[in-house]
């Protein structure tokens, strides 16, 4: 899902969706010691817990019990095996952004499991499922159900609500987003789970919250999630983005509480994620990012913030000793594997290596050397791309930033991005927001093998006022495909290093 954004984001303005195109929507955001010194932030507020009495919820906006033959108008919902083309995406605002398109599907059945109360919503991890939900039309509001998860996968969809998801955020129809997922933004890049990630394209606003313990919570166990927005909206101090205040709980108990952490960039939610035009709900699937496989039971959305004692209420309806069998026809889910569709560990390496060979690099964690671009010049560099190949953000990324080092204001407190570029034609930032062009011409059919051992020349020109970047790519097998990003705003001093994610540099 438009991932990476929040490393990035979060290091320079606040980068993720994790955003999407020939990649997704993804983006940005996401390894960070900036998580680290927030968890550390929060801490105090989780050592010491009041005793909390259960208490009964109000009435739910939506409850999706997932009881076999109760609950109404929830549909399949499966996504075409090929990419969405360009004029696809060119003659739907609505899809526009997303790497799938996603159909409903009545023919396909509903498949059900033994649940924590009653029965349990089972995702085979080929297709999911759609929820008939609306506008609630508020901040305010409670989302809360229980997971058993058979497979993870970073940044996939469990439960993700919102507006216009499939769309490209840099117009209307803007985009928001709640998507609960899994990360590798924990301690030196550790996975965590659950995550409440989210988005709204319109403030530029990409926060996320947390257990705060670098865990997996929820894989072959029930493990029940609450968020809770207040409805309260405050400005965050680092970047001064709107974010509604905003609680997590795990298994009924208090986690994260940023609703008086005004200082919490990462703390809070994106506005009108579930207010306005638009409003779409998927379980265990996206348009961008692998179907979950697993069980989900007992989902609700209050259009009210629970309390503390009523969350609980909710835990205490479940029986976690339930162990639920995936129903017969349905192959039980492996192991998440660590495979990779190109292997290029016994590559010859003829420069210097940014990266390793098994494509295993985090986002945001490897950088080459920060290079000046001048005023009126334009500036070279060459390179061999490598990638696992196991999605289209894969791969390098160039970095527009004011100052001559420093990846973060952590590393440099003057530190800014004009831009961070990926090789699938998608960016991020305040220069990319007013972009003349972004352009390609990869075939998107074939792109994960075609950018794997292609050569790369990048030149990067400093206009004065702008930038631009253009990509010669020549893959292994002799083809050439061109990609451009003109116009993109800067300000002053220019210059760029390259980074990647899953992936390998061979800079000459």
């Amino acid at each position: 899902m438009k991932k990476k954004v929040l490393a990035t984001l979060l290091s320079a303005s606040m980068v993720l969706s994790l955003a999407a195109c020939g990649g997704s929507e993804e983006t940005t955001t996401e390894t960070n010691t900036e998580a680290s010194t927030e968890a550390a932030s929060v801490e105090a507020q989780t050592e010491e817990k009041a005793e909390v009495t259960a208490e009964e919820a109000p009435e739910a906006k939506y409850h999706f019990t997932f009881d076999e033959g109760v609950d109404e108008g929830i549909v399949a919902a499966t996504r075409p095996e090929n990419p969405l083309t360009e004029d696809e995406k060119a003659a739907d605002p609505l899809v526009a952004g997303a790497t799938y398109a996603i159909e409903e599907d009545d023919s396909l059945p509903l498949l059900y499991a033994d649940g924590v109360v009653g029965n349990s919503l089972y995702v085979n991890g080929e297709y999911g499922y759609k929820l008939p939900i609306d506008s609630i039309g508020t901040d305010e509001y409670t989302i809360s159900f229980w997971i058993d998860a058979e497979r993870l996968a970073t940044y996939g969809a469990t439960l993700q609500v919102g507006r216009n998801m499939g769309a490209t955020g840099d117009a209307e129809p803007y985009v928001t987003w709640l998507n609960f997922t899994q990360t590798e933004w924990g301690t030196n890049s550790a996975k965590i789970f659950p995550v409440a990630w989210n988005r709204n394209s319109e403030t530029g606003a990409w926060p996320w919250v947390y257990a705060t313990d670098d865990s997996i919570h929820g894989k072959k166990e029930w493990a029940m999630v609450t968020v809770v927005a207040t409805g309260d909206i405050y400005q965050a101090a680092d970047d001064g983005l709107d974010r509604v205040a905003s609680k997590f709980y795990l298994n009924g108990e208090l986690m994260w509480d940023c609703s008086n952490v005004d200082e919490a960039m990462y703390g809070g939610f994106a506005t009108n994620i579930l207010n306005g035009d638009g409003v779409e709900g998927y379980i265990g699937i996206n348009y961008w990012d692998t179907i979950f496989k697993g069980f989900i039971d007992d989902l609700y959305i209050f259009d009210t913030a629970l309390t503390d004692g009523q969350v609980k209420g909710l835990y205490e309806l479940g029986d976690t000793s339930v162990t639920p069998v995936a129903p017969e026809g349905s192959e039980s889910a492996e192991e998440e594997t660590e495979a990779v569709a190109n292997d290029n560990t016994g590559v010859e390496v003829t420069g210097t290596l940014l990266g390793s060979l098994a494509c295993d690099s985090a986002f945001w964690t490897e950088f080459s050397d920060v290079v000046e671009v001048p005023e009126g010049e334009s500036v070279t560099v060459n390179f061999k791309n490598y990638t696992d190949g196991l999605a289209n953000w894969d791969n390098f990324l160039v970095v527009l930033q004011n100052v001559a080092d420093g990846h973060s204001t952590d590393d440099n407190a003057d530190y800014a991005e004009y831009a961070v570029l990926r090789a699938d034609n998608f960016g991020w930032g305040a220069g990319y927001d007013n972009i003349a062009t972004a352009e390609c011409d990869w075939n998107w059919d074939t792109f994960t093998t075609d950018i794997n051992g292609a050569d790369v020349e990048l030149t990067i020109t400093n206009n004065g006022d702008t930038a631009d970047v253009v990509a010669v790519v020549t893959t292994a097998d002799g083809k050439t495909y061109n990609q451009s990003y003109t116009g993109i705003a800067v300000d002053g001093d220019l210059y760029y290093c390259l980074t990647l994610e899953k992936a390998a540099l061979d800079i000459q």
